[in-house]
């Protein structure tokens, strides 16, 4: 059944024409008495890739070392509620509805989009609760993302590549300087495995900043392998600033990140970077691949990443997404079919039992774990 949050949206719209800003969530936060006071302590997240990892580690790790914790990330897998959590548990659906309610006529009244009013609704339950520290992840880019209303906070900048270029741009040093823009005047950030070029950049751009960068490596840590394993040497160094402690043995990713059944493997790794990386983990394993990506994405460099480790790639549509490439469009060559299901069909049929590699949107990865899950293969 959809939340409250969802019918709301459905039957007024977004704000598709509203300019980017923060005077819309300000104004709404300022009204309800919200400010840094959501947490103890805030640690807020920007980067192109790795911000949910991350944000997912420190939670973890946080919480095994007798932390109350608030995370809010996106975007979500099943259900919308996974953006917001308490204590490691999605809010209940009764919650969520009960605070959407009581918000909707300051949603309406300042006319906030999809994720401003999303950014209303956890600020508004973590104000409430009060944990030991909130997790905070921008939406997109940073210095115009709803989230950094915050001031007072622990900035931490994952690993930056060209992604979202209509909204960004296509400068890498432009784009770096969109998700920097969140640390504001706090004295010290913590910085994530990045390339010489931006990592120079930013050391010499923020010259008068305390940078903490923990030791880096292509290894595997406790695990994970890369880029999952520095992304959890990042959050153990933000952890370890705020309080002293073991490490968890069960950590867990995200859902849709290198997440198996069976010999499927989804992974939501969309843009160059993040698919560059994934290409070489599986170099030599020459498994099938199922792919998509929107129709913003250059889908020949992406679909060229992938061919070179994949013995055979379908590809297939985002279902019920208006952003997906249309396959009509593409070299009739290819493997291709309109459908996810008969996608999964076909790369079982091609891949004779290698692993099938799911990937290019979370929004497909969300799409086919449902089915996996249901066992409708």
């Amino acid at each position: 059944m959809p939340t409250v949050f969802e019918r709301h949206f459905r039957e007024r719209g977004e704000f598709k024409n509203l300019e980017f800003g923060l005077h819309r969530i300000q104004a709404a936060l300022d009204s309800l008495g919200i400010s840094d006071n959501i947490a103890k302590n805030v640690i807020h997240l920007a980067g192109t890739n790795g911000k949910g990892s991350t944000a997912l580690f420190i939670e973890q790790i946080l919480r095994h070392r007798g932390h109350s914790t608030a995370l809010f990330t996106s975007p979500h897998i099943h259900t919308i509620r996974e953006r917001i959590r308490l204590n490691g548990q999605n809010i209940s659906p009764s919650d969520f509805d009960r605070v959407t309610s009581d918000l909707i006529p300051v949603i309406d009244r300042h006319m906030l989009t999809y994720f401003e009013a999303l950014t209303l609704i956890a600020f508004k339950v973590f104000s409430d609760a009060q944990p030991d520290t909130a997790i905070i992840e921008t939406g997109l880019g940073g210095r115009l993302d709803s989230t950094n209303v915050l001031n007072k906070k622990l900035p931490v900048i994952t690993s930056i590549s060209i992604d979202h270029t209509e909204y960004l741009g296509t400068d890498i040093f432009g784009i770096a300087d969109e998700k920097l823009a969140i640390i504001k005047d706090n004295p010290l950030f913590f910085l994530g495995r990045n390339t010489e070029e931006i990592t120079s950049y930013i050391y010499n751009k923020l010259a008068d900043k305390q940078i903490i960068r923990p030791d880096y490596s292509d290894g595997q840590y406790m695990g994970f392998g890369i880029p999952y394993s520095n992304n959890l040497r990042l959050a153990e160094s933000v952890c370890g600033h705020i309080t002293a402690g073991g490490m968890p043995s069960d950590l867990k990713l995200p859902m849709c990140r290198m997440e198996r059944f069976g010999q499927f493997i989804l992974e939501g790794a969309h843009n160059e970077a993040g698919l560059a990386i994934l290409a070489e983990r599986f170099r030599g394993k020459n498994p099938t691949a199922i792919f998509s990506c929107t129709r913003d994405r250059d889908f020949q460099k992406l679909y060229n990443i992938l061919s070179g480790v994949c013995g055979k790639i379908v590809v297939t549509q985002i279902p019920d997404n208006d952003r997906s490439i249309d396959i009509t469009t593409l070299n009739p060559s290819l493997f291709m079919t309109k459908s996810p299901e008969e996608a999964l069909k076909l790369a079982v049929e091609l891949s004779e039992n290698a692993d099938i590699l799911v990937c290019g949107s979370l929004y497909l990865c969300a799409y086919i774990r449902e089915i996996l899950t249901k066992g409708n293969v």
